[in-house]
């Protein structure tokens, strides 16, 4: 689900906008904002591993959080609720669903490795489950509902695995034992000519 030509060109964004994000505008310096963006991304790569799911899933959610960011301020919106958030609807996007308690007990023991497992009868467990479902929608709002994410990493491997192909196909062609193949037929041919 992850490829898909066409993407809305809303998601690229000019060097004047990536410096005058929501966050910049609440005040956020770039160097906490790109703080910021990397802690979020790095949770959500933890969080993924931890869930075992794919490292396509998490690129998705990464992709998400920076969008969800290009229009909301992370004074607004802590990176510790965006970043469970967006790796619950990647995981859903890219058919590889988990649940939502297991998500936000993988976030509790990421972002708290001291504290014993969340009760999922606790008011702060029923408090987070609550939050994390009013932000999936907040969050599919903000990306409008474009959950189809191109990644240009696809591509990537998609090429190299031609060149492996190639080379593979080339070993086989002018390995040593054709060479030898090779030489003694241009003998050959030159003792005929």
């Amino acid at each position: 689900m992850a490829a898909c030509r066409g993407s809305s060109s809303k998601w690229f964004f000019t060097r004047e906008q990536l410096e005058n994000t929501p966050s910049r505008r609440c005040g956020v310096e770039p160097d906490r904002e790109l703080s910021y963006r990397q802690q979020a991304a790095n949770l959500i790569q933890d969080m993924g591993q931890r869930l075992n799911v794919s490292q396509l899933t998490i690129n998705t959610a990464i992709v998400y959080m920076h969008r969800f960011y290009m229009h909301h301020s992370f004074t607004k919106f802590h990176r510790n609720i965006i970043s469970p958030t967006t790796l619950f609807l990647a995981a859903k996007v890219e058919e590889q669903p988990r649940k939502l308690e297991h998500v936000i007990k993988v976030a509790h023991a990421c972002l708290n490795p001291q504290e014993p497992p969340l009760d999922t009868k606790s008011n702060a467990y029923l408090q987070q489950a609550q939050e994390l479902v009013i932000l999936e929608t907040i969050v599919l709002q903000t990306l409008g509902f474009e959950i189809t994410i191109e990644h240009p990493h696809t591509d990537v491997v998609k090429c190299s695995q031609l060149v492996r192909e190639w080379d593979r196909v080339a070993r086989s062609v002018t390995g040593p034992g054709r060479s030898a193949v090779y030489c003694t037929r241009d003998q050959e041919l030159a003792q005929m000519g």
